[in-house]
């Protein structure tokens, strides 16, 4: 087994994954405001299981972001020093799972909100400048999610929730498309 089939096997897994934890989200309590809410919306519902938001979060930060790090380094030109984008993706994704409670201080709310923000700051600028080929996927996947959200009227009462759920698909595929097809960067 080729490093490319493992990376795209543990790709689909992710995929998986993230849309098993969004579709326990919706059917249990509809759509939350973020999916950082979602932390408060299990706990509540089932003490104790507020804990699947970081968990999903860590899962993630272990698995598939650093393929898109690896996959940055393996670039020729000069992408390659770009690879502290996904890292500090991961890094501010793994702060927003530590700082899951965020409504309980000032400090956490801000820090929180910070880390969060920077993550898809981070990401969209690693679209743009690493993957620019692959930015379509990160477009598609914000109409998708803008149009889903229209459809089902939430979309005007809970856009951070959709664009979240962009982006986490667009670097989920993005990695998969990246480990199917060679020269996708």
């Amino acid at each position: 087994m080729t490093l490319s089939t493992a990376f795209a096997i543990v790709a689909i897994i992710d995929i998986i994954v993230f849309t098993a934890y969004e579709l326990g989200v919706v059917l249990n309590f509809c759509i939350p405001n973020n999916l950082s809410n979602t932390y408060y919306h299990f706990d509540r519902k089932h003490r104790g299981y507020g804990k699947l938001f970081p968990a999903m979060l860590y899962f993630l930060c272990v698995t598939a972001l650093p393929m898109q790090v690896y996959y940055t380094l393996c670039l020729d030109d000069w992408r390659r020093y770009c690879a502290f984008l996904p890292a500090l993706t991961t890094i501010c994704l793994a702060l927003v799972g530590l700082s899951a409670r965020y409504k309980k201080s000032d400090f956490r709310i801000y820090f929180h909100y910070t880390v969060a923000i920077l993550a898809g700051f981070f990401t969209v600028v690693w679209f743009l400048t690493v993957g620019l080929k692959l930015s379509y996927v990160l477009i598609v996947f914000i109409l998708v999610m803008m149009i889903t959200g229209a459809l089902t009227r939430t979309l005007r009462l809970y856009p951070l929730f959709w664009f979240e759920t962009a982006g986490f698909y667009a670097v989920l595929f993005a990695v998969l498309i990246i480990s199917l097809v060679p020269n996708a960067l």
